[in-house]
């Protein structure tokens, strides 16, 4: 993400939080020092009153970032088709997310360990999510189409199978 000052009503995804709103700006005590921080809501109401506070030098490392256009969102989908590693765009965090799905669709089986699948597991969820937010899709229809994408479902990973399973309930 460019480092061009967010403004309250701005939408960041988190590939764990999903869509989440800039709601202010705010000045924060931290570390004996002011600084500027951006407070987040999730874009979806739900019972807790969740809101993230975070400064807005670490904003990009905090894995908020713009979603992705929907043009690009196709052309992530035309990447996970084409299946080529060497190609690897460096883009924001969906491709990172969609380089991380194709890269355990090539893993050996018998090679995953629980670190890796739940690696997995949260690159699946997150692409899927914003996907399906870029879309204006159900996370089921998203998953179907990243599943659509990595081909046959008889060349696809056992591992990816269940990782997008997964991702794609709602």
């Amino acid at each position: 993400m460019s480092q061009k000052e967010l403004v309250p009503g701005n939408l960041l995804f988190h590939a764990v939080h999903g869509a989440c709103r800039v709601d202010g700006i705010v000045n924060e005590r931290r570390s004996g020092r002011e600084e500027r921080c951006y407070s987040l809501v999730p874009n979806t109401a739900n019972r807790m009153k969740v809101r993230f506070v975070v400064s807005v030098v670490d904003i990009q490392a905090s894995g908020f970032h713009a979603p992705v256009s929907s043009g690009e969102a196709r052309e992530i989908l035309e990447y996970l088709k084409a299946g080529d590693l060497t190609a690897t765009p460096d883009k924001e965090e969906a491709w990172a997310l969609a380089r991380a799905i194709l890269s355990s669709q090539h893993d050996k089986p018998e090679l995953k360990d629980a670190r890796k699948r739940q690696a997995l597991e949260r690159s699946a969820k997150g692409l899927v999510g914003e996907l399906a937010f870029v879309f204006k899709v159900s996370l089921k229809d998203a998953a179907a189409s990243v599943q659509k994408s990595l081909g046959n479902v008889s060349q696809i990973s056992p591992t990816v199978l269940a990782a997008l399973a997964q991702a794609g309930k709602d």
